[in-house]
């Protein structure tokens, strides 16, 4: 029994220094893994550096630079025309709108379709009542233009019988003009009022009265009966449109030269033009105002705006000409300015820099680098 605990005791003796061998040996083969892989990861990294792989790299140029200034203008209407029913007689229903807010339209173009019934009886009654009239006035004027010729035949003899027929020959005159006057309203009065209402059976639409851009229409259903001249919406004429840009900006100076541009997806219009009144106060009082007003090459452009959509005036407010230039993303900032990262055999120098400003894609070196440097883009 004792040789027995004394055996059991050995084997666990042993146990005890295999286990403590074992174990330190594994964690130790592991750090030794895990040192191995980061010093690999380390080795490629500088590996990477050394071949330039880790950045890319821009030159210092010298060309044209320019800043642009942009900003949007008001289209000024200074007329336009009330669309309304100039239907005067019958009964006008609205059918549909034909022009949509923003449609140009020419003399004659229809703004909406109607539909129109007249009284045909007052039709016929009115036919009546002009030939009667024009009967009765074709006798009146026969029976007395025969008078005057009489009066005037006797006259023409002489004598006291003359000197009579004379006076009558004037009085008579001056009611027939009088009479012939007063019928002949009437029945011109009867023949408007006919004509509207011929007019008025064949009329399917409401025109535009003059060219120009539909800038409101009124809240019409299909089937609303429009009473004789209702409005129905508003055109701004381009006769005497202007471009304003309000309160002004400190960079439009008379004379300087713009491009307009209205793009809305579907178009782009584009037009030269130039700045006409400025806030400087040195310019005749003319030229002076408490707006911008742009005055296009081409007058005549303005009319393929779309009132409805926004229009961008572009200017240049710098422009140099054989300038240092770089791309804006070889550009960085610190607490002591702006530098760039210039590239010298694959070292790194920081240089700081002069800019004299920056546009879309460039910045305007004046001083800090020469033409040809490689620099370090991000």
């Amino acid at each position: 029994m004792l040789k027995t605990k004394k055996r059991f005791f050995s084997l666990l003796v042993i146990l005890s220094v295999v286990t403590l061998t074992v174990v330190p040996s594994a964690q130790k083969n592991a750090r030794a893994d895990e040192t191995y892989a980061y010093d690999d990861l380390y080795i490629e990294a500088l590996e990477k550096e050394e071949t330039g792989s880790f950045y890319k790299t821009t030159t210092v140029r010298k060309g044209t630079f320019s800043i642009y200034f942009t900003t949007m203008p008001r289209t000024d209407y200074n007329d336009y025309s009330n669309l309304i029913n100039p239907i005067g007689v019958g009964t006008v229903t609205l059918e549909h709108f034909e022009a949509k807010l923003g449609d140009w339209l020419e003399i004659g173009e229809p703004v909406c379709y109607v539909s129109v019934k007249v009284d045909e009886g007052r039709i016929a009654e009115l036919e009546a009542e002009i030939r009667k009239d024009e009967d009765m006035l074709s006798t009146y004027a026969y029976t007395c233009e025969e008078l005057l010729d009489d009066y005037d035949r006797r006259y023409q003899k002489g004598g006291p019988d003359g000197e009579l027929a004379k006076l009558l020959y004037d009085r008579l005159k001056l009611e027939y003009d009088e009479e012939v006057k007063a019928r002949r309203e009437t029945i011109d009065a009867l023949q408007s009022e006919y004509d509207a209402l011929r007019m008025a059976q064949v009329q399917t639409m409401i025109p535009a009265i003059a060219p120009g851009f539909v800038a409101h229409l009124e809240t019409l259903r299909r089937g609303m009966v429009l009473e004789p001249y209702a409005f129905i919406g508003v055109m701004y004429r381009t006769d005497n449109a202007r471009l304003v840009i309000d309160k002004g900006s400190e960079y439009l100076r008379y004379g300087l030269k713009t491009t307009i541009v209205q793009n809305d997806g579907s178009r782009k219009v584009e037009a030269d033009g130039m700045v006409v009144t400025s806030l400087n106060t040195s310019l005749p009082p003319a030229l002076v105002g408490d707006e911008n007003l742009i005055a296009l090459d081409d007058e005549s452009v303005v009319s393929e705006f779309n009132p409805r959509k926004d229009i961008v005036l572009k200017a240049e407010r710098v422009h140099m000409e054989n300038a240092l230039m770089v791309k804006n993303t070889a550009v960085y900032d610190d607490s002591h300015g702006q530098y760039v990262l210039v590239d010298v055999n694959g070292q790194k120098t920081r240089k700081y820099v002069v800019t004299g400003g920056s546009n879309a894609d460039d910045t305007w070196i004046i001083n800090g680098v020469n033409e040809g440097d490689t620099v370090i883009i991000k």
